[in-house]
């Protein structure tokens, strides 16, 4: 591990090849300033840093992490600290350590700890961390999660379809009025057998807070339903949660 404080300007030049006036800029950054995008000099026509991929995290009590990997390497930048890792074995998710601290990160998530130690798991220096442009991403959109099974012991084919619709069941909430359609996602089962799971995605500006929204499902076989939902499940406004797992049952069946 390297672990740097104010007075590293020139071990950071030394380890990942900055100019040392880039590196004086980057000590003058207030605490927990992530550290900016530096420049790096051209030889034949080609950047140096071209091939390092940069992502901002925002974590616990608004601190800032900027992390950069390449390959099997990362540059975790925290407040004034440069930490110089190399991936490691996980269970889950990608994992780096230089020995000492790790960089942990799975989808858009991520923390930064000390190595685990003899009596247990490593403190903590940095959690809760989110990826900034996930971030917006996730304020943008509003998205349903769940699983859909049915109870009767039959594994369809293949050429199955599942199709799961989010309506607005402000004006109906009945098979007969089931409610104006929002969003819906539509594909084949594949080599899928329950639980499905499933995700619908749609702009937040759709979502009106004061009605009430519902997910419903069905699985088809060339072009006939063979499983359905009795009734939606209510889900995103009023108090409801995000996630229905739905218990289908036969088409025809009351």
């Amino acid at each position: 591990m390297t672990r740097i404080g104010k007075s590293f300007p020139a071990v950071v030049c030394a380890a990942v090849g900055l100019p040392l006036l880039g590196a004086v800029a980057a000590t003058a950054q207030e605490p927990g300033t992530p550290a900016p995008a530096f420049r790096t000099q051209e030889h034949n026509n080609v950047r140096a840093a071209a091939k390092w991929q940069r992502f901002d995290y925002t974590c616990e009590n608004s601190a800032k992490i900027v992390v950069m990997t390449h390959d099997s390497s990362a540059k975790v930048y925290y407040q004034e600290h440069l930490y110089l890792m190399k991936e490691t074995p996980a269970v889950d998710g990608t994992r780096y350590s230089d020995g000492k601290f790790v960089w942990w990160s799975k989808d858009d998530t991520g923390f930064l700890q000390e190595e685990d130690t003899s009596i247990g798991e490593g403190q903590k220096i940095a959690k809760d961390c989110y990826r900034v442009a996930a971030q917006a991403e996730a304020a943008r959109y509003s998205t349903v999660t769940g699983t859909l099974t049915y109870l009767v012991r039959m594994a369809l084919p293949p050429q199955a379809v599942v199709q799961v619709q989010l309506l607005d069941l402000t004006r109906g909430e009945t098979a007969a009025t089931p409610g104006a359609l929002v969003a819906e996602e539509k594909f084949p089962l594949g080599s899928q057998q329950p639980p499905v799971a499933f995700t619908i995605k749609v702009d937040s500006a759709k979502i009106d807070p004061k009605h009430t929204y519902g997910v419903s499902a069905r699985i088809s076989l060339l072009g006939q339903p063979r499983f359905v939902t009795k009734e939606p499940y209510k889900v995103l406004t009023q108090g409801n949660l995000t996630k229905a797992d739905m218990v289908l049952l036969p088409a025809g069946r009351p």
